[in-house]
């Protein structure tokens, strides 16, 4: 797949069929991680994987899913791995540095878990001290962002933005299916100059 189609195609899903991810395709995406850019090749990005089912259902009750509309998703609808991205408690280097690490490990591996076939998300975990007791990490780490992946039930479609509302809507086809509209500015807005 061209990247730029591959990129258009790797959006932000909510909800998921109840299919079980092989450790084997999480091992897959978390290559991304592994080979991404790190700020002054420091590498103090860390991360764990799920796929018990126990354990994501408790992951799934602690995560905030859409923070635009009210709609949140059913226990039937939750994805069936995660990937914890976590840090040195207290981190090893300026949190910019390390939050430009996550996001360029979390977008590479986004692409990876989409030419699987696989939807992705990214939330910053809010009970932080939770996640580790439930996973038995050390409170010398500390999680920076979940990443809930499984086989989607939501169709992404992007749309233009029209009078800058770039609010973004959900529409329920019944089954735990749904079509999901992203407003995106056009080029034209984004860009303030050329020389």
């Amino acid at each position: 797949m061209e990247i730029l189609n591959l990129i258009k195609n790797a959006r932000s899903h909510r909800s998921f069929k109840n299919i079980v991810v092989p450790m084997e395709d999480l091992m897959k995406i978390i290559e991304g991680a592994h080979f991404s850019s790190a700020g002054a090749n420091k590498q103090f990005l860390r991360y764990f994987l799920v796929n018990d089912k126990e354990i994501c259902s408790n992951l799934f009750k602690d995560i905030i899913w859409a923070s635009q509309i009210e709609w949140k998703p059913s226990e039937d609808e939750a994805p069936r791995a995660y990937i914890i991205i976590l840090t040195d408690n207290p981190p090893k280097l300026p949190l910019n540095f390390i939050y430009t690490d996550c996001g360029i490990a979390l977008q590479n591996m986004k692409l990876v878990a989409t030419s699987l076939g696989y939807g992705v998300n990214f939330m910053e975990p809010v009970k932080k001290d939770d996640i580790l007791s439930l996973l038995n990490i050390s409170k010398e780490y500390i999680p920076l962002f979940v990443m809930p992946i499984g086989v989607p039930t939501d169709d992404v479609i992007i749309t233009e933005a029209i009078d800058n509302d770039i609010k973004y809507s959900r529409e329920n086809l019944g089954n735990h299916f749904y079509k999901h509209y992203v407003p995106k500015l056009s080029l034209e807005e984004l860009i303030i100059g050329k020389k």
